[in-house]
């Protein structure tokens, strides 16, 4: 056992032997440690202490990632999801107190690596899994209810200001993965999944994250109302897109849909 040593130097030493991504090889962990003040004994050398920190780490990162990407882990099989872990760590260590974001950039980077990954639409699958994440731990606010409209005047219908909840994510995707999803965890194959464009929208509810499959005029007006617009600004905005006829009723049919999802915020 070596001379005792700073406490930061001491840390930043065994965080680079527990956290580095890439694992050391044996004898390089047994170098590395022997420069520590880290004592053995009869069962265990120094360097098999730190292994058994860096192997639970490395299992701990791991497990995260699989309980955010479930289905994504069953399709691609343990040996394979483990292979895109490893990989996937090198190039985005976790660098957070919270694993929460672990997974974050891991779209892009299946996106980008597909040879990690044995289809397209498994790419598709981890952008919707993500998703699911990202609006679960959205910031809760009160929504807009169909009790709340029933008093309101008909002069102050063109004045309601309409903005979806922050707990919405839209997607486009190229494949049937919400489909997908459902049937590997039932435990269930993958089976043959075409190609075929996809709009989703995945959004909270309470405890609960929803998905449903939207048309493209009610992803362009959901995506269109972030930042927020009026009841009589809908109307105009699907008057321009698609003619005057109708703006009034399909902006009203957008909205029960809305409101009964609990799409909208108050």
């Amino acid at each position: 056992m070596s001379e005792a040593l700073p406490l930061r130097e001491l840390q930043l030493r065994l965080r680079t032997l527990i956290a580095d991504p890439r694992g050391l090889a044996p004898e390089q962990r047994e170098r590395l440690v022997a420069e520590l003040p880290i004592s053995g004994d009869a069962r265990l050398s120094p360097a098999q202490r730190v292994a058994i920190y860096a192997d639970m780490h490395r299992l701990r990162l791991r497990d995260a990632l699989a309980e955010d990407y479930r289905a994504l882990r069953r399709s691609l099989g343990d040996a394979a999801f483990a292979r895109l872990v490893r990989t996937y760590l090198v190039r985005h260590p976790s660098d957070r107190p919270s694993l929460r974001d672990l997974g974050r950039h891991l779209p892009g980077f299946v996106e980008h690596h597909a040879e990690l990954v044995e289809h397209a639409w498994q790419q598709d699958l981890a952008r919707f899994e993500w998703a699911m994440v990202d609006s679960f731990d959205a910031a809760d606010e009160p929504v807009l209810r169909a009790p709340e409209l029933e008093t309101l005047a008909p002069e102050a219908w063109p004045g309601l200001r309409l903005r979806p909840v922050r707990s919405l994510v839209l997607l486009g995707l190229g494949a049937p993965v919400d489909l997908v999803r459902e049937r590997l965890l039932r435990g269930e194959e993958s089976g043959d999944v075409p190609r075929e464009p996809v709009r989703l929208r995945v959004w909270r509810q309470e405890w609960k994250v929803f998905h449903r499959r939207i048309d493209e005029i009610e992803a362009a007006a959901l995506d269109w109302l972030r930042e927020g617009a009026t009841f009589a600004d809908l109307c105009d905005w699907i008057a321009d897109r698609d003619g005057d006829d109708r703006a009034a009723e399909l902006a009203l049919d957008l909205l029960r849909r809305w409101l009964d999802d609990e799409l909208l915020a108050a």
